[in-house]
This record gives structure tokens, C-alpha cells and sequence, in this order.
């Protein structure tokens, strides 16, 4: 729990107050330009539409051999190639550098290797372009989240580090409509058009993200702190410093001198980042964040629905493509509603419904799938079918919006970048490993190799359950003081309110 502090639960009574987004204008101005961030998932989204959508169109299979096994694995996995690498150098580019050099180099590196794909003459090179894709959409992945929730009013920062991660389907939705559209080509271009297409976005995100001011967490970490300070003047106090600017200030900068973390990647940073409860208890709430969003359900229909739909008799690329493209548009209704009712429940009961719906919905899914091959019968497979849809339903309720907003709030502001890079690293090493053994064990045993996936997420369950913590309704530097020492924190809170005054005098 946060301390008492009348001035506290006053800054909170004023925040209730305050007028919604869409009165204030300078809200309204920097809600437009976080629009170029928050799409920063719809890339990752497009290229695993497109890892769905291209196996189900005979022109790309047959261009490239019909791969199948462990080639085909690695094709689904090659993204995660790229980001594991990416989420190595990321964080600490990300905190020496600021937000937004790392962003604008992953956006053009995005759209450079979209056009390399499109005129892919091998397998192997569509296949690399995809790796170096993965490198550059991760660079975003790792600086743009954690620019949207040091830049949100605190009023709807929850909502938007929720929605952040809701782009992805934007992403999904526009690659499994435009491969649904395509694969009728009689033409190369049944599959080079949807790849082509990827390079609208990360074009306009590289030059429209220097548009967007820099963190003023950021910022006051490198001693701009007067910067800072004009940045929360003109966006969230609508060019008044009024008593939320102020406080958000101080607690920026309380933030910033409680951190004692130096993010370098030597012994002493290892020993500061795993040698305090706290360090070490944030670091596991991020990884298990990470590694269940990519296992909880098996994660198979992100990158495999075509093999699952070919072991339920779906099998034309017509119905694949449709329920590829159907699937995506549901998917963003539930996740994109989702973000806006996280604010108002607490985030650990919001993973625990989720994971528990999964689990029930994932077992009726595998005795269904072994029903359906013993018998045939259509109803079966129907019912197959719309198991899928139930349990993506859970999955994104929860793993989507808030594999991004929970790890980068348990987190302090010298932590945000590394931290959550080691999230993003993590979440692509389990991704890797899920999308390369996939396509092998379903081809190999079927249905049986969703029985692990059940046992799986019992295990996922329980750690929530019994080590997940609640942070509703708390700050940034708030909730801080759930893994650090109370006094200190307190302590650090009066430091930084006399920094700050000390600041503005100068």
C-alpha cells in the first residue's frame, strides 16, 4: 500500500476531476501523436498474419517448395530471431540514447525489409528478411511502449499502455484481409502484394515519431529536468503548471534519485539488478509476463491456424484465409474493449479470469480435436473451430493488452528500458521456441501435443495466483513502493520535491 500523505490523496481527488481527453486540446494534440507509437505492434501483427495467411496460398508455397517440418518451423520463428537479438542491444541503447532515435531506426528497418521480402528470389531470403524485419520491429518494441506511458496524463495512462499492445490485431487484421483477398491472383503477386503493403506503416512512424516529444522520464534522468517540466506544462496542463504538473514532477524526479540501479551490462549491474528483493521479484513478475503470453493456449493459432484447421477438414484457401481474416477482427473488438475495462478492475483478477477461461476452454478444445479424428463428424470440428475463437477470446483479454502495461509498471524509471527489454527478450526466446517445435509436434502427434499445453497452463495459474500483485489505482512511482523499502521511498519523495524546487528557481 502507498503511504498516507494528505497531498497525495489530494493530487488523486484532482485527477478524478480533471477534465475528460477529449476537452482538454493539448491532450488531444498528444493523443494524435502517440498514435505513430501505438502502432508499433501493428507491424509484429501484419508479419504474423502473413506467417498464418501465405501458407494457406499455393502461389507462395509452391514458389518456395511447400516447406513443411522444422524448415516451416523456423520460417514462423525467424521474426523472433531477430527481436532476441534486437532486445540484447535495445534497452540500454534506449535509455542513452532516448526514445525515439531507437523507434524511428527499428521503423525504417521495418519497411526496408518488407520491400526485400516482396522480391525475395529464395526461401531462404524471404526467410533472413524476416529475421533483420524481427531486429527492427523490436528496436520499436522495446523504445515505443515505454514512450507512451512516460508521455500519457496519468488519468489514461492505464488505458493507453493497454491499448498499445491492441495494435498488433491492426496489424492482423489488415494482412489476413489483404492475403484473403489475394491468394485468388493467378500471379506472383498473390503474395507479393500483402508483403508490399507492410511498408506504409513503419514509413510513416519513421519520420512522424520526431514529431512526438521525448520522455520527461528520460529527460530528467539525464538532467534535463527544466525540459521535462515544459513538456508536462504543455500536454498535461495544457500550458498551465497547475498541481498535477507539479506533483507529477516531483514524483519524477523522487523516481529517478530512489532508482539506484545503474543499467550497464557488467557484474556490478547484474549484482544491483538481481541483489535486492525487490529487483528480483520485479524481474519475475516480467518474465513470467512474457513467457505467458506466448504459451498460455499453446499460442498455436498465432502463427499454425492452418494446420490446426487441416485436422478439422478446413482445408480450402478460402476457408483458412476467412477464418484467419475473421478471427483477427474478433480478436481486436475483445482486445481493444478489454483496454478499457483493465482500468477498472484490478490487473491480477483480470489475469486469473483469463488464464482460468483459457484452461477450461483449451481441454473441451483437445477432447474435441481427438473426437473429431476419431469420428469425423463434422459438429466436431465445428466445435474445434469455435473453441478457437472462446479461447483467443481469453487470451487477448488479458495476455495482449497486458503483457506491455504490467511489466512496464512494476518497473522504475532507470529499469523501464533494460527491464523491459529483458521482458521483450524473453518473450521472444519462448516465442522462438513455440513457433519452431509447433509445426513438428502437430504434425508429428496431433492432437496429442495439446496435452502439455493443458498442464501447462494449470502451472501458469498458479503462479499468478500466488505471486502476481495488484497495481490498480496506483502511480508510476507509487508503485515502487510494493517491492522497495517504504521509508526510503518516502524519504527519496521529500529529496525530490525540494530537486524540483530547487530546479525552478534556477
Amino acid at each position: 500500500m502507498s503511504p498516507a500523505n494528505p497531498e497525495r490523496e489530494r493530487i488523486q481527488q484532482l485527477l478524478k476531476e480533471a477534465p475528460a481527453w477529449y476537452k482538454t486540446p493539448s491532450l488531444i494534440k498528444l493523443y494524435m501523436l502517440l498514435i505513430c507509437p501505438l502502432l508499433t505492434s501493428t507491424a509484429w501483427g501484419f508479419d504474423n498474419s502473413m506467417t498464418n495467411g501465405l501458407q494457406s496460398i499455393d502461389a507462395f508455397m509452391n514458389t518456395f517448395g511447400n516447406p513443411t517440418g522444422s524448415r516451416l518451423g523456423f520460417f514462423g520463428a525467424s521474426m523472433s530471431v531477430g527481436g532476441i537479438v534486437a532486445c540484447l542491444i535495445a534497452g540500454p541503447l534506449v535509455d542513452r540514447f532516448g526514445r525515439r532515435p531507437v523507434f524511428s531506426i527499428g521503423a525504417a528497418l521495418v519497411a526496408g525489409m518488407a520491400i526485400m521480402e516482396t522480391f525475395s528470389t529464395s526461401f531462404e531470403m524471404f526467410t533472413g528478411g524476416k529475421v533483420i524485419l524481427g531486429f527492427g520491429a523490436f528496436l520499436q518494441q522495446v523504445a515505443a511502449p515505454v514512450l507512451v506511458t512516460e508521455l500519457a496524463h496519468p488519468k489514461q495512462r492505464v488505458t493507453l499502455s493497454s491499448l498499445y499492445n491492441t495494435s498488433i490485431f491492426i496489424g492482423l487484421i489488415i494482412g489476413s484481409w489483404i492475403t484473403f483477398g489475394t491468394f485468388r491472383m493467378d500471379s506472383q503477386w498473390a503474395w507479393k502484394l500483402p508483403c508490399i503493403l507492410q511498408v506504409a506503416i513503419p514509413s510513416y512512424q519513421t519520420v512522424m515519431i520526431w514529431l512526438v516529444p521525448e520522455s520527461p522520464r528520460w529527460l530528467v534522468s539525464k538532467g534535463r529536468t527544466e525540459e521535462a517540466r515544459n513538456i508536462l506544462i504543455k500536454y498535461h496542463g495544457n500550458g498551465v503548471e497547475n498541481d498535477i504538473v507539479t506533483f507529477e514532477l516531483q514524483e519524477i524526479i523522487a523516481g529517478v534519485e530512489a532508482d539506484k540501479t545503474v543499467m550497464q551490462f557488467n557484474w556490478e549491474a547484474v549484482k544491483t539488478t538481481i541483489g535486492s528483493k525487490g529487483n528480483r521479484y520485479r524481474l519475475w513478475l516480467c518474465m513470467w509476463t512474457a513467457v505467458g503470453s506466448q504459451t498460455v493456449g499453446g499460442g498455436f493459432t498465432a502463427s499454425y491456424l492452418p494446420l490446426i484447421l487441416d485436422q478439422i477438414g478446413m482445408t480450402t484457401q478460402s476457408e483458412q484465409t476467412l477464418i484467419n481474416a475473421c478471427l483477427n477482427i474478433f480478436n481486436w473488438i475483445c482486445a481493444f474493449t478489454a483496454a478499457f475495462v483493465i482500468p477498472r478492475v484490478g490487473r491480477r483478477s483480470i489475469f486469473l479470469f483469463a488464464t482460468m477461461g483459457t484452461n477450461i476452454t483449451f481441454l473441451i478444445w483437445t477432447i474435441l480435436s481427438e473426437r473429431y479424428l476419431a469420428t469425423k463428424h463434422v459438429g466436431l470440428g465445428i466445435g474445434v473451430l469455435v473453441m478457437i475463437f472462446v479461447g483467443t477470446f481469453f487470451v487477448v483479454l488479458a495476455w495482449v493488452p497486458l503483457v506491455i502495461a504490467y511489466p512496464l509498471e512494476t518497473v522504475t524509471t532507470k529499469q523501464r528500458g533494460v527491464y523491459f527489454a529483458i521482458t521483450m527478450f524473453t518473450i521472444n526466446v519462448t516465442a522462438f521456441f513455440t513457433s519452431y517445435v509447433s509445426p513438428i509436434g502437430l504434425d508429428r502427434i496431433g492432437w496429442r501435443y495439446y496435452i502439455p499445453t493443458c498442464v501447462w497452463n494449470v502451472i501458469l495459474l498458479l503462479v499468478i495466483y500466488f505471486t502476481f500483485v495488484e497495481t490498480t489505482g496506483l502511480t508510476l512511482e507509487e508503485i515502487a513502493v510494493l517491492f522497495d523499502d517504504l521509508d526510503e521511498t518516502i524519504n527519496v519523495t521529500v529529496a525530490g520535491k525540494h530537486i524540483e524546487e530547487q530546479t525552478k528557481s534556477t
